[in-house]
């Protein structure tokens, strides 16, 4: 995530500095009689600040794994390698997946972002997929070759085998700070885990991927785009998941489904219980 432009704060020292020398060399005559104190107004009562909706999902109704050791969350601003490090012990080599910096501020902003047609890369947590991207050629047209989908073989196969439930309970253990990271955004009406919820369902409701997939140059850029019309139109969700690949997209989904149910509440359940 880029830093605080510091340029405002700036003005407003350069101002304050400007005002104080012109004060000081100014020239002055008489002081002028004191002004006749006047009663100071009365204060007007504040409006409190409507209540928050009831969550649809809250949090504290999450089932978490009863041997999560506590600890003493950081302030956000200086959560990166704490919560990086907390995130490696369940999902395998997450650092190589995700950038360093800003991480639970940027998680936040690329899930929000996730439902919608752009995301820029300022706020984006993933790192870009390494290799490039490998286009067939076929009857004087353009594919998406099939062999891209490699490019994410490690990062699918990592959040595979993580543990659904550990991967939650680290969640919620470090919610506090993804709630605050929600309200930087100016998010105030709901609450983080309610949109993520919705985000995940966003997700899972991606068409299908059946076909080869044909692509065509940006008139307007230096890049690829989808020929079909409605694919390019597609979210920046549903656009990942298409280029996972059919096999990919089909486990991520079916890892997701899981994440959900935790998510919205509902405990997994166990091997050999089901009816």
């Amino acid at each position: 995530m880029a830093s605080r432009n510091p340029g405002p704060w700036i003005a407003l020292l350069a101002a304050a500095v400007a005002g104080g020398a012109l004060w000081f060399f100014w020239p002055r005559t008489a002081p002028a009689p004191a002004p006749v104190a006047e009663a100071p107004p009365v204060a007007a009562t504040p409006t409190p600040m409507p209540e928050p909706p009831a969550p649809t999902y809250p949090v504290e109704q999450i089932p978490v794994d009863p041997i999560l050791p506590a600890i003493e969350l950081p302030a956000l601003e200086a959560s990166d390698a704490g919560f990086l490090d907390a995130l490696a012990g369940v999902f395998a080599q997450s650092r190589d997946y995700l950038v360093g910096e800003f991480v639970i501020p940027r998680l936040v902003a690329t899930i929000d972002n996730l439902p919608k047609r752009s995301l820029t890369r300022q706020i984006y947590v993933a790192r870009p997929a390494t290799g490039e991207l490998h286009i067939a050629d076929a009857d004087g047209r353009q594919w998406l070759d099939a062999g891209n989908a490699a490019r994410y073989d490690g990062a699918v196969e990592a959040f595979m085998r993580s543990d659904s439930r550990q991967l939650v309970s680290l969640y919620v253990q470090w919610y506090p700070l993804f709630e605050r990271a929600w309200r930087e955004l100016g998010e105030s009406d709901r609450r983080f885990n309610d949109r993520l919820v919705e985000v995940v369902d966003h997700l899972l409701a991606a068409p299908e991927i059946s076909g080869p997939i044909e692509l065509r140059r940006d008139p307007n850029r230096p890049r690829w785009i989808y020929a079909d019309p409605e694919r390019e139109a597609a979210s920046v969700g549903h656009k990942a998941l298409l280029r996972l690949g059919p096999d990919h997209a089909a486990r991520v989904k079916a890892k997701l489904r899981e994440v959900r149910a935790l998510l919205a509440g509902t405990p997994l359940q166990e091997p050999g219980n089901a009816l």
